[in-house]
């Protein structure tokens, strides 16, 4: 019985180490490309290492009464800080049309932030964003950027995973897109492992899938959370 039982611890150590490293070994390799019709892109900003915040501005012309706008990242090694967003009607000026832009209203490790809606790629199944605060986070030395002390943090390892809102807008006016970001990987932003981009449309960015409802994701965010920070310490190794 007990050489039985040692076979059968062995061969499920066996099998959890295979299916590890097929993970590991995956991740990099069947990474998508960012949905296309991005407005922004920030590899292309031209800069170098991006570490404390940053704040950049982009600019769409709306084509219908509602426009997704939505902010996708994927950072392999590290992660991302993301917070005060805006979007904002130029040719009638007006407030910021997004619903909490600095996840202030939200609560500490939500995975889809009160006001906004989530989205994934189909194959980024060990997605790692959530709302961060100020104390300590993967985020780190990048905490808020303003407000009450809460941000967004983003280190999606497989395909891109975005937020979005769906705002109302008015067909032919032009609007600006602005927020701050940072990055904790010591590393120049370059496609496909430490990038971030912007979309502004009449749908979700093609071939993304939005996420179910925070109460839906509890036991599935717990798993991938926990999968993708074995697989994130074994990439940096």
């Amino acid at each position: 019985m007990k050489n039985t039982m040692k076979t059968m611890k062995l061969g499920l150590h066996t099998l959890a180490s295979s299916l590890l490293f097929a993970a590991m070994a995956v991740a990099p390799l069947r990474a998508q490309n960012p949905p296309p019709g991005w407005i922004f892109q920030l590899a292309g900003q031209g800069q170098g290492v991006l570490s404390t915040y940053q704040q950049y501005t982009t600019t769409f012309v709306a084509t219908s009464n509602q426009t997704y706008v939505s902010f996708g990242f994927r950072e392999v090694p590290d992660f991302f800080a993301f917070d005060d967003a805006s979007v904002t009607d130029v040719t009638h000026p007006s407030g910021n049309l997004l619903t909490d832009p600095g996840f202030e209203g939200a609560l500490l490790n939500q995975e889809v932030p009160t006001g906004w809606g989530r989205w994934i790629q189909p194959i980024d199944t060990s997605f790692v964003g959530l709302v961060a605060g100020t104390g300590g986070s993967a985020c780190a030395p990048n905490g808020p950027h303003g407000g009450s002390g809460q941000f967004w943090c983003d280190g999606s390892v497989q395909g891109y995973d975005g937020l979005f809102q769906q705002l109302a807008t008015t067909p032919g006016d032009h609007y600006t897109v602005s927020f701050w970001l940072g990055d904790n990987s010591n590393q120049v932003p370059v496609n496909p492992t430490i990038d971030m981009f912007v979309w502004a449309g009449d749908s979700l960015p093609s071939g993304t899938e939005p996420l179910p409802e925070p109460s839906s994701l509890a036991l599935f965010g717990t798993g991938a959370l926990g999968l993708a920070g074995v697989i994130r310490r074994k990439l940096k190794a």
